[in-house]
């Protein structure tokens, strides 16, 4: 059961309030019934007769007090009052008396929806920025103050952690120096920038909240005061009681209206409401008819109450429902009036009974929490161990300690993946698991230093072999350079690991070499047609007349004269290997000149695109198949990127069309969108050619077996 939980008392069995304290706070509501219902007799033994008989003496019209002398409150009501009142003076209310901040983790409307428990300690900075924007985005300012500290504390932590990281890394690499030039280490973190401004938001929006609730409350208590005023002057004023009555009960209704008030002018102005309601039972002549219809109206009331209790028994949102029994424990004690003296204890053990059905609800929620904090707890504290132990065994060769960092990234995902563990040990477990975390990383990092020789001498290999390619990849003689690439490709794959900063640089450069090589062996290869240069040549005079066009006013003949220049370039076959950037070439041009004849991006890149289905058409199976994983890759890439774009829509308020990031985001989706549909077209087009294509040559299949068979008909014959 958490400290701050304010209804832990609301069933009346508080250890503080015993059998004593109970009577007394029940004292003022016996004595009123008692009183309410006391006969008034002409002389001791008389018989007692009913209250509208009290007095024999007539009473005057259109005033609240008889002629008659009134009897005074017996000596049980005086020390009751005194009683009560000592009580208020001390005694601190279960149900309201709660802290100014505690009520901020609860928002004021039920139809809010609950937030998740969620592990922060676990996030990382970016991720926990994000929640703290989400919290302020999605909820209401005074729901969330305990996560809001909670993400402060995790992402100090972190940053601490990270800064400490960084001087450990400076230390590595700028070692201890007297040279007044040698630079000094500073931290700068662009991320908490990021959260201490965003946090200081919230802060903000926070405190003018509580000033405006502060504003409100001081109204409230304004108000109330009012009405205890107003009850006040009702015992003095001379009309008839049943129009009194009317007002008592019609001030009674503002009172239960009034919202709520100060926390530290509760008690007082709750006691003064109290006394003054009882002074106007004291001094008023009831009718046994209005006392009878009162304490009716008021069981009647809390019997909704009881009603509404039973009903939260069954909630299952248990703190929706404790929220609910705090505010109808309030209404029992504050809002209804007393009943008759028969009635009272029954109604209030089954008022009782239907609040302790909640609490033990409550009471297994937090049972069944605790139980798998616990669980949690035990996960967390296997993991570290296990991080511990691998640690210890550590790794021989690269291999093996890919090996234990896979499996350390295991541990780490079930780790952050896993619940809370009990607040009194979860920031401990996070820390003991960054700490095994960072001796793992510490010991790694040793032998990878220590294979910083073994590495120079790769780097020196595979600088050999470079020099070879590099060598080679100019001979002419296609047989031998074929025999020494296939040689040292296979060297350099067996050679190991070299440093990370060289290694990209020196495979471009050992790749670049080995497809010099292959590149001039298959143009070689294409240079044997004499078809394919013709056709070069061919192109070569379609380019330079579409570059030689200038353009016109008439669009239209425009168009039309480079639609010729596609076809002529259509019905050219292929050219030899070593020329074919002509292509690109072309399609630059073409696709300025579709421009200038008044076409748009997406009708000149599909007019464009029937030129290259063209030369696919002319081309062999291998220029079908990089063109559909061209478009297939194309089309992934705009697809992730646009689901890309969506996602971060999410975080950003989508009512403010004028956010310059959010017009940006929609333009970026847009246009993506619009070349997501062209390349869905190519690949319709393509289909379409491809089966073209197949058609074709089914049927010239079979015209050619039925050739065949004539020609063996005649033979017969």
């Amino acid at each position: 059961m958490e400290k701050n939980d304010n209804l832990q008392d609301a069933d009346g069995n508080s250890p503080e309030m015993d059998q004593k304290k109970l009577e007394a706070l029940d004292a003022l509501e016996n004595a009123m019934v008692d009183e309410a219902a006391l006969p008034k007799q002409a002389a001791e033994g008389q018989e007692t007769t009913d209250s509208d008989d009290a007095s024999t003496e007539p009473v005057k019209d259109g005033s609240n007090k008889g002629l008659g002398n009134l009897e005074d409150a017996s000596t049980t009501h005086e020390d009751a009052i005194l009683e009560e009142k000592k009580t208020v003076e001390k005694a601190v209310d279960t149900i309201v008396e709660v802290d100014e901040d505690e009520d901020d983790n609860e928002p004021e409307d039920d139809s809010v929806k609950e937030i998740e428990e969620k592990d922060y300690d676990s996030m990382e900075m970016p991720a926990l920025i994000v929640e703290l924007r989400h919290l302020m985005q999605e909820y209401p300012i005074n729901s969330f103050r305990s996560q809001a500290e909670d993400i402060k504390k995790a992402f100090e932590t972190a940053d601490a952690d990270a800064k400490k990281e960084a001087q450990e890394k400076f230390k590595e690499e700028n070692p201890p120096s007297d040279d007044a030039l040698a630079p000094q280490f500073e931290y700068k973190n662009q991320q908490a920038t990021e959260f201490y401004d965003l946090h200081s938001l919230y802060r903000k929006q926070k405190g003018q909240f509580q000033r405006d609730k502060r504003k409100q409350q001081e109204v409230n208590l304004e108000k109330r005061r009012e009405i205890i005023e107003g009850i006040k002057l009702l015992i003095n004023q001379e009309e008839n009681i049943g129009t009194t009555f009317k007002k008592f009960h019609s001030l009674q209704e503002e009172w239960k209206a009034t919202g709520n008030i100060p926390h530290d002018a509760y008690n007082i102005t709750w006691e003064d409401y109290r006394l003054a309601t009882q002074n106007f039972y004291d001094y008023i002549d009831l009718s046994k008819e209005l006392r009878d219809k009162d304490f009716e109206r008021n069981l009647e009331f809390r019997k909704k109450i009881i009603a509404r209790a039973i009903e939260l028994g069954n909630e299952e949102n248990i703190h929706k429902a404790l929220r609910e029994l705090q505010e109808l424990h309030r209404m029992w004690k504050e809002d209804s009036g007393p009943v008759a003296k028969e009635e009272r204890d029954p109604i209030w053990d089954e008022f009782s009974a239907a609040t302790k059905v909640i609490h033990d609800k409550r009471q297994a929620y937090y049972d069944e929490r605790d139980k798998m904090s616990a669980h949690h707890q035990l996960v967390k504290e296997n993991i570290v161990a296990e991080i511990a132990k691998i640690t210890a065994k550590g790794a021989k060769n690269h291999r093996e300690w890919q090996d234990r960092l896979e499996e350390i990234n295991v541990l780490r995902e079930l780790f952050t993946s896993t619940g809370p563990a009990p607040k009194a040990v979860n920031n401990e477990l996070w820390n003991q698991f960054r700490a095994r975390t960072r001796e793992f990383n510490k010991v790694k990092n040793d032998f990878y230093k220590g294979l910083k020789k073994e590495q120079q001498d790769n780097l020196d290999a595979k600088m050999k072999l470079i020099a070879i390619a590099e060598e080679h990849q100019d001979n002419e003689n296609f047989a031998e350079g074929l025999q020494i690439m296939k040689r040292i490709q296979a060297e350099w794959k067996q050679i190991g690991h070299v440093p990370r900063k060289d290694s990209d640089k020196i495979w471009k450069r050992f790749q670049k070499a080995c497809n010099a090589f292959f590149e001039k062996k298959t143009a070689q290869k294409n240079e044997d047609s004499k078809e394919e240069v013709d056709n070069f040549e061919a192109k070569m005079q379609v380019y330079d007349a579409l570059k030689e066009m200038i353009p016109q006013d008439d669009k239209a003949s425009m168009l039309a004269e480079v639609e010729k220049h596609m076809a002529a370039w259509a019905s050219i076959g292929r050219v030899p290997y070593s020329k074919r950037m002509i292509q690109d070439k072309f399609e630059k041009l073409l696709h300025a000149k579709l421009k200038a004849a008044g076409l748009s991006a997406v009708d000149a890149e599909m007019l464009k695109y029937q030129n290259k289905l063209a030369s696919l058409k002319n081309g062999d199976v291998q220029d079908f198949k990089n063109e559909r994983f061209y478009l297939k890759k194309r089309r992934d890439e705009i697809q992730d990127e646009v689901r890309q774009l969506d996602n971060n829509l999410q975080f950003i308020n989508a009512k403010d069309d004028k956010n310059p990031f959010l017009v940006q985001q929609r333009k970026n989706i847009a246009e993506l969108t619009k070349e997501l549909d062209v390349i869905k077209e190519k690949q319709k087009q393509l289909n379409i050619l491809q089966r073209q294509i197949k058609k074709e040559e089914e049927e010239a299949d079979a015209e050619s077996v039925a050739s065949i068979e004539g020609e063996t008909s005649e033979a017969i014959e």
